[in-house]
């Protein structure tokens, strides 16, 4: 019997499922690559949006360095986990995922920063604009946008759904929406046992 097709439902209904074991991983990866370039991109003393957080693990990494944190998840596991991890802050948190966020409205345009960290390749390329024009929503004028995305293929994967990332036509939606690619780095996989290249790229929005 044929599989299903993975759906954007099918993939957080993964991360659902894996919670637990997921965030041991994600917490084991070798970051060194990813943080300086956060670092370099990101002014001090920011307020910072993580789109898809997962285990904390980049959130607990900017609240150490002084930054201000907020996430968005749309694993109710990992947003309970986050509000244990970061008590003092369990208001920062929100269950919701791109293309639409749900969001409360005093958030919007309160952010200097979003990250979003290896989820852009589990969006389809139909929920791009839509995607983009949410995260433009969250920033203030220069605010700045950075992601990362593989761009190996995922022929293996069954539950989750990958998208084959066109770095051109994604930094020309983003153009056209008013933000400029000002930085970019491509790097391998945090978890060594993965042969897995990923292109971090740093934006900064300039129409408001």
């Amino acid at each position: 019997m044929k599989s299903k097709k993975p759906t954007s439902k099918s993939t957080i209904a993964h991360y659902e499922s894996n919670a637990d074991n997921l965030i041991a991983t994600y917490e084991s990866a070798e970051m060194n690559n990813l943080y300086a370039f956060l670092l370099s991109n990101i002014q001090p003393n920011s307020k910072v949006l993580d789109i898809g957080f997962g285990s904390g693990r980049d959130l607990a990494f900017l609240q150490h360095n002084g930054f201000d944190i907020w996430g968005i998840d749309p694993s109710r596991k990992f947003v309970d986990h986050a509000k244990e991890r970061f008590p003092d802050i369990s208001n920062h948190f929100f269950q919701t995922s791109l293309p639409n966020l749900d969001i409360p409205k005093e958030v919007l345009h309160s952010f200097d920063t979003v990250i979003l960290i290896a989820i852009w390749m589990h969006l389809p390329k139909e929920t791009y604009i839509d995607s983009i024009n949410s995260i433009c929503s969250l920033l203030k004028p220069q605010g700045k946008i950075i992601l990362s995305y593989s761009v190996t293929a995922r022929e293996k994967e069954t539950e989750r759904y990958f998208e084959n990332v066109d770095t051109r036509l994604l930094q020309t939606l983003f153009k056209e929406q008013g933000c400029t690619k000002i930085n970019s780095i491509t790097n391998g996989d945090g978890l060594k046992e993965r042969e897995i290249t990923w292109v971090t790229e740093a934006y900064s929005y300039d129409k408001f």
